[in-house]
């Protein structure tokens, strides 16, 4: 298991980006419930964007923190979730599909609670999960603008990645806990 060496300091450029993927969330849902479908996919291209920025910057200057381990998967889910949620109210999105990811969400954040609780370690995010996210936010972005087979196809396919991402954390897990 690769797990990078991390401080605890709270300010650094990559959790400022992250903390700023989460206060996307707000303008996301707002153009998402007034139907600004162009604008809305623009923010959401903006949040994938820092989702990749926050980990290079973190990376790249030696700033990795356990507070960044935290705010980075979550503004993940608050924004993800946000998305899935309004298009599910928009009908754009099935109810399935935005229960397996808010359950897949669920179950990462019990998990990585459950490590922390026993054995002190803040794991940071897997591949696998990153790919999850971008394949959702890649099925919600499509959403807005085609509701045929492209959309259906990378229903499809983001269920697969969140699979396989699932699979892989609650390995990482067990492991753990062993």
């Amino acid at each position: 298991m690769n797990l990078q060496l991390s401080s605890d300091r709270f300010i650094t450029a990559s959790n400022a980006i992250s903390f700023v993927r989460l206060l996307l969330a707000v303008p996301v849902v707002v153009t998402l419930m007034r139907e600004q479908y162009a604008v809305a996919f623009v923010l959401c291209w903006i949040g994938a964007f820092t989702d990749w920025l926050d980990g290079y910057v973190a990376r790249r200057t030696g700033t990795v923190s356990e507070w960044g381990k935290i705010i980075d998967p979550v503004a993940d889910k608050v924004l993800v979730g946000s998305v899935v949620l309004v298009l599910l109210t928009k009908g754009l999105l099935p109810l399935w599909f935005v229960a397996a990811v808010i359950t897949r969400d669920v179950i990462i954040m019990i998990g990585a609670s459950l490590a922390r609780r026993r054995v002190q370690v803040i794991l940071p995010s897997l591949m696998s999960g990153k790919l999850a996210v971008s394949a959702i936010a890649l099925t919600g972005v499509v959403s807005m603008i085609d509701q045929g087979p492209v959309r259906d196809w990378l229903i499809v396919t983001s269920c697969a990645v969140m699979a396989v991402s699932l699979w892989q954390y609650t390995m990482r897990l067990h492991g753990l806990l062993r």
